[in-house]
């Protein structure tokens, strides 16, 4: 991706498109109630990107944030090099220097990696004992759409292929459910009318903006189930979040 295209994504589509605010709404609260009152955790967040995700994890401790593109990494350094260390890494043809992660997050990592049980188990093996790992992947492969190819997504995943892909990797899960799920009749007949418009030759992807009061709503709608993903899991959705831990270890206090 060229340069200036990072500004313009991070800027005009991660700070204000729907998805990327419902997301981080979600995550921040899975945090919460997974981490509790913790605060000085070793945090490490593989595929950064310019960094949505970084002001999320921050207040839980000291984040490192990595991601193979140069251009993403100064962007990031450029908003949050203050308060998180950002290092160009690409992961997992190489590893961040150090290990002994208290929290290890990758959010909608995996579906761009060709092995993606091999990245896994790399990032297991940065955990330290207690530690946890937090991951969002795409679900449902009938979901595919010209978005998917766009952003050069390998796959989509079902719950129990998740479930796989954490065990063979050695990591216990502690937490897997289904988000996006208030939204999902939109986004599946979205993604079949997109379908049927990249035949015509028009394969845009899903991130666009067209009115903000719309933009809003569906940021409010999506944000919300994170009241519900506080008390159980959902049987579907449009993504997919999973916590895991190393199968010999405790849960960080």
């Amino acid at each position: 991706m060229d340069p200036s295209m990072y500004r313009s994504f991070a800027e005009l589509h991660e700070r204000r498109h729907w998805w990327f605010v419902g997301r981080r709404r979600i995550v921040a609260s899975v945090l919460q109630s997974t981490l509790g009152p913790t605060r000085d955790l070793k945090i490490l967040d593989i595929g950064c990107g310019t960094g949505g995700m970084l002001p999320v994890l921050a207040p839980f401790g000291r984040v490192t944030g990595i991601d193979p593109s140069e251009a993403a990494i100064r962007y990031s350094q450029e908003q949050y090099g203050g308060r998180v260390e950002l290092l160009r890494v690409d992961f997992p043809a190489a590893m961040p220097p150090g290990g002994g992660y208290d929290l290890v997050t990758l959010f909608d990592v995996l579906e761009h990696l060709d092995d993606d049980t091999g990245a896994l188990r790399k990032a297991a093996g940065l955990l330290n004992a207690g530690g946890l790992m937090i991951l969002t992947v795409p679900a449902h492969r009938f979901l595919w759409s010209p978005h998917d190819d766009i952003n050069q997504h390998r796959r989509r995943y079902s719950i129990g292929e998740i479930r796989a892909r954490i065990r063979e990797a050695g990591l216990e899960v502690r937490r897997l459910s289904y988000f996006n799920s208030f939204l999902f009749p939109v986004v599946w007949s979205a993604r079949i009318i997109r379908r049927r418009l990249a035949l015509k030759g028009d394969r845009r992807s899903d991130f666009r903006i067209r009115r903000d009061w719309i933009n809003n709503l569906l940021a409010n709608l999506f944000g919300a189930e994170r009241f519900l993903l506080g008390r159980l899991d959902l049987p579907f959705g449009v993504s997919i979040l999973a916590v895991a831990a190393g199968r010999d270890t405790a849960r960080v206090k």
